[in-house]
C-alpha cells in the first residue's frame, strides 16, 4: 500500500470508531477527550496494526470517576474487538486517563515523567488524531502549546520556540535511552526471537519514532520569523510525511527537494516491511542480510533528515541548543 492508501485505511477506521464511542452515557457526562497515537495517529496505519489511546480530563473540581472510567474503557475495548481491532497491549495497561492540569503543572518536574505526562503531552504534539470530542482536543493542545509560550510577551517580534524545541529533543532522546535500556536489560541468555524483537523496535525508533520529532523540528526551523500559537496548531495537526512535503512545497528544485523525496521513499520502504504481520516482519528481520539492508537504509534516512536541518537552520537554533 503506497502511503496515501495508508492515510485513508486509518481515517476510515478511526471515522467508524468515532461514530461507535459517540454514545458512550459516561463519555458524555464527563469532560473527557480521547485521541490516538502510534500508526493510527500517524494516520499510517493497516489492518494489522496495534492502537494506541490516551484520555485528557480537564475537569478540576470534579474529575471523571474511577467507576466511569473503567466503563468507559470497557466499552471502547467492545467497540474495537467488534471492529477486528489488535487488542490492546499489555492487557490494557496503558489505558489511563490524564488530567490536562497535571500534563502542565509538572512539566519539567520529577512527575512529569514517571506518571507518564511527559509522553503524553510529546505524542499529543506530535503523533495525534483526536477520536471524541474535537473541541476539548483542540483546547488541550492549544492549552500545551500556551505552556510553551510563557515568555513570549517578551520577545513578540523574534521569538524561537526554545522551550518547545528542548523539550521535542529530550523526548527523541529519551526514546533511544529507553530503548538501550531495554535491549542491554535483555540482552544476556535472549532467544532469537527476543533478539528479533529488538531489532524491530531499533528499526521502528531510526525511522518512525526519528520522523515524529524531526519532522516537527524540521517544521520549527524552516519558519521564518516568530512563530504564532496558531501557525504551531497547524504543525500539530499534520502528519510527520505532511510536515515534510509542506517543506517541500516550499523547496521546489532544490537539494532540499530531493532530499525530502528521498526521506519519503525511504519510509514508504519502511511501512512496506513493518505495516505487515508480526510474525512475518520478525521472520524477515531474522535474515541478516535482509536486517543489514534495513539497519543501511535507515542510516541513509537519518543522513537525509541531516542535511534538510543543515540547510534550512538559519540561524542556528539547534546548534544553540547544545550550549
Amino acid at each position: 500500500m503506497e502511503l496515501a492508501e495508508h492515510k485513508e485505511f486509518s481515517e476510515d477506521r478511526i471515522k467508524e470508531i468515532k461514530d461507535a464511542i459517540k454514545e458512550i452515557p459516561e463519555l458524555i457526562k464527563n469532560k473527557l477527550c480521547i485521541f490516538v497515537t502510534g500508526s493510527y495517529g500517524r494516520l499510517e496505519a493497516s489492518k494489522y496494526s496495534d492502537i494506541d489511546l490516551f484520555f485528557l480530563d480537564t475537569q478540576t473540581n470534579r474529575p471523571t470517576s474511577n467507576i466511569d472510567t473503567v466503563l468507559i474503557n470497557a466499552e471502547i475495548i467492545k467497540v474495537c474487538r467488534k471492529l477486528g481491532l489488535s487488542e490492546f497491549s499489555k492487557d490494557g495497561l496503558y489505558l489511563q486517563k490524564h488530567c490536562l492540569g497535571d500534563i502542565k503543572g509538572n512539566l519539567g518536574s520529577p512527575a512529569d515523567d514517571y506518571k507518564n505526562f511527559y509522553t503524553a503531552r510529546m505524542l499529543l504534539l506530535l503523533e495525534s488524531q483526536f477520536l471524541y470530542n474535537e473541541e476539548l482536543f483542540n483546547k488541550c493542545v492549544e492549552e500545551i502549546i500556551d505552556s510553551y509560550y510563557v515568555d513570549f510577551h517578551e520577545h513578540t517580534d523574534n521569538f524561537e520556540p526554545i522551550f518547545l524545541a528542548n523539550d521535542i529533543i529530550r523526548f527523541w532522546k529519551t526514546l533511544c535511552l529507553n530503548y538501550e535500556h531495554k535491549r542491554r536489560c535483555k540482552e544476556e541468555g535472549d532467544s532469537s526471537n527476543a533478539k528479533n524483537i529488538a531489532h524491530s523496535k531499533n528499526l521502528k525508533l531510526k525511522f518512525s519514532r526519528k520522523l515524529i520529532c524531526f519532522s516537527f523540528i524540521l517544521k520549527l526551523v524552516n519558519h521564518q520569523g516568530t512563530i504564532s500559537k496558531q501557525e504551531l496548531a497547524n504543525i500539530v495537526r499534520m502528519t510527520p510525511v505532511e510536515r515534510l512535503e509542506s517543506i517541500q512545497n516550499q523547496h521546489k528544485d532544490s537539494d532540499i527537494d530531493s532530499d525530502i523525496k528521498s526521506i519519503i521513499d525511504d519510509y514508504q520502504w519502511f511501512i512496506d516491511h513493518t505495516q505487515v504481520e508480526s510474525q512475518h516482519m520478525l521472520a524477515w528481520i531474522a535474515d541478516k542480510n535482509k536486517r543489514d539492508e534495513a539497519f543501511k537504509k535507515s542510516n541513509k534516512f537519518g543522513q537525509n533528515i541531516y542535511n534538510v536541518l543543515k540547510k534550512i537552520d538559519k540561524n542556528n537554533l539547534i546548534s544553540k541548543l547544545l550550549i
